[in-house]
């Protein structure tokens, strides 16, 4: 924490949850204060309080975005999870550290079991791990039909993500595809996880190594830019302090940090007629600043985009969804009220496609944007 809190309330105005329970013990404020009461009186609460209380944080960081006094309350409640770790941190440390082993399988074995086992808590949670390998995916309405020489001849590493690199390989196929395309080439790069989701559960030291690990592949190809696909990806590898030789390097790095969505900006598209008439976007919680993948959505679907969401959380939340499930239903039940009306919903983050997958009226199907192109 940087500063004390000083009761001006802008934090209560972005928080999700907050705004989808009214309860404003599960605010940002609130956590910061108990935190802090925490730091001078370890006794306060009992070991499964704390870790109840830990859970109760989605991390889309955007009370740590409007902060004055640079209270970063995502960061404190990561804190409390790594002092008090319980089972279903330590479950979801075990889920990410082996995404590579475990998500293929964990996806076939959920669509093997039956809804009438889906209970209330962990049906969701199954029906999300059961789409995490996707169907048929969405129908591509987009086909390029000219490339810019912008980044033609330049050399650029492509930061994948776990979900592409394991279980949504057609997301990263089209990507290589489009790089390709656009006379980019890309490096060989042994990429880790970001580390994000890690670094949010209180693994620290876990999220540090993989940082450390990432950087060092950057530094080996010879700190070219690095393309990502996935928001929440692209946001944990802009966190990344402490594994730079210098200030200056660690600049570096955040400058050469690209969306691939922007490296694509002035590519032409054929749109083809089966688009769909009620097409919606969802802007992850991740995004900061300038939405360069609705701003490539909006150019190539010539401005067919119905419904988008702005300040809506999908209710994802990491750790969340297994601490918590009941809480994050009703951010996630908002965000399908700002997207009413739409048949097919985009977004530009692993895990919001996930989320949105898992919990999608029956008339709706949900796909990165990448799946609309052919």
């Amino acid at each position: 924490m940087s500063g004390e809190c000083i009761l001006c309330g802008k934090c209560l105005e972005v928080c999700p949850l907050l705004r989808a329970t009214g309860r404003e013990e599960l605010g940002p404020r609130a956590k910061a204060d108990l935190c802090r009461l925490l730091s001078e009186d370890t006794d306060m609460l009992s070991e499964t309080d704390v870790a109840r209380l830990a859970g109760l944080c989605l991390g889309c960081g955007r009370c740590r975005e409007v902060c004055s006094q640079g209270v970063d309350v995502p960061a404190l409640v990561a804190g409390l999870r790594g002092a008090h770790p319980d089972f279903k941190t330590w479950l979801w440390k075990t889920w990410l550290k082996h995404a590579k082993k475990l998500w293929s399988p964990g996806s076939a074995a959920a669509k093997r079991i039956p809804e009438q086992f889906h209970s209330e808590k962990i049906g969701p949670m199954l029906k999300m791990l059961a789409g995490l390998k996707g169907g048929a995916g969405l129908e591509p309405c987009l086909e390029v039909t000219q490339y810019p020489d912008t980044y033609r001849g330049q050399n650029m590493l492509l930061f994948a993500g776990c979900t592409a690199n394991f279980v949504q390989t057609r997301w990263l196929m089209t990507a290589l595809k489009l790089l390709d395309g656009m006379g980019v080439e890309v490096l060989p790069g042994d990429f880790k996880c970001c580390g994000s989701g890690l670094k949010a559960a209180g693994f620290a030291d876990d999220a540090s190594a993989m940082s450390a690990h990432n950087v060092q592949v950057w530094r080996d190809a010879g700190r070219p830019p690095v393309v990502t696909f996935c928001a929440s990806c692209r946001a944990g590898l802009q966190a990344y302090d402490g594994c730079f030789w210098s200030a200056e390097e660690q600049e570096v790095w955040e400058k050469t940090l690209v969306p691939l969505s922007s490296v694509l900006r002035d590519v032409s598209f054929v749109l083809s007629t089966n688009v769909s008439k009620a097409l919606g976007y969802h802007q992850p919680c991740h995004v900061r600043g300038d939405d360069s993948d609705r701003t490539l959505l909006n150019h190539a679907l010539k401005g067919r985009i119905t419904g988008a969401t702005g300040r809506e959380c999908c209710g994802f939340g990491g750790v969340m969804r297994l601490a918590a499930p009941g809480l994050a239903d009703p951010v996630n039940r908002q965000c399908w009220d700002t997207l009413a009306g739409a048949d097919v919903v985009v977004t530009g983050c692993s895990a919001c496609v996930a989320q949105l997958a898992a919990t999608a009226p029956d008339s709706v199907t949900v796909g990165h944007w990448l799946e609309l192109i052919r």
